[in-house]
């Protein structure tokens, strides 16, 4: 049986890995057992260079038509680029090592999938909706994919962009106005794939990204355990 997928979606400085943190205790208070992507990550990393090839090699159908998939979502975010490619092919690594967990009943994903997605549109102009509907056809077919959606408004989001520590992401690289821009820009991307796996079926817990940290993890915490 493959295990429940939960990932936090949102726009750079919603929160997501701060809440991520918080959650990750109180399920495990709960007795809730849940594997996580940095867990995921620290096992393929021990593999070999030759064991992770033979690892990425798709096993089915399904597993072939996403890697397909996700490289047209990159042929339409134009200009075509190689960072689009890139962050396409992570895409289907990161649901590859999702299908080679046995591990019951969670995963939890502080970037996952449907960021991945984003991802790759914010390299030029974001592929069609019909493409991104396509590809989480794909995803959802076989997955139990449970998706909480961080709703923050843009500056709300500059702002903690601007107070973070972390140096991880491209945002933490620009100016206030660069951030900002791009933000505008991209947002209403990000809206598009939500609608999409909303209209697919996926279950979305809605989190005000301004409560507090112990108010949103609680809601969250309560929300997966009633899954």
């Amino acid at each position: 049986m493959k295990p429940a997928i939960v990932e936090f979606v949102g726009l750079p400085g919603a929160g997501k890995t701060t809440v991520f943190n918080a959650v990750v205790p109180r399920l495990q208070e709960r007795n809730i057992p849940v594997l996580l992507r940095t867990e995921m990550l620290q096992e393929w990393r021990s593999h070999s260079p030759f064991e992770k090839l033979f690892h990425l090699v798709p096993t089915n159908q399904n597993q072939w038509n996403i890697l397909f998939q996700s490289w047209n979502l990159a042929l339409q975010t134009k200009p075509i680029n190689l960072a689009s490619f890139s962050k396409a092919t992570k895409i289907f690594t990161n649901l590859k090592r999702l299908d080679s967990t046995e591990f019951n009943p969670f995963v939890l994903m502080d970037q996952g999938l449907l960021q991945e997605i984003w991802s790759v549109g914010i390299t030029g102009a974001p592929p069609a909706l019909t493409a991104i509907q396509s590809t989480l056809s794909l995803l959802f077919e076989s997955r139990s994919i449970a998706i909480v959606h961080f709703k923050i408004d843009i500056d709300a989001a500059i702002k903690r962009i601007q107070s973070r520590s972390t140096q991880g992401s491209r945002f933490d690289q620009m100016s206030i106005e660069s951030a900002q821009v791009m933000l505008l820009k991209y947002a209403p991307y990000l809206d598009q794939i939500l609608e999409s796996a909303r209209s697919l079926g996926a279950p979305i817990l809605e989190i005000d990204s301004l409560q507090s940290v112990d108010m949103k993890a609680e809601q969250i915490a309560d929300w997966i355990a009633n899954y």
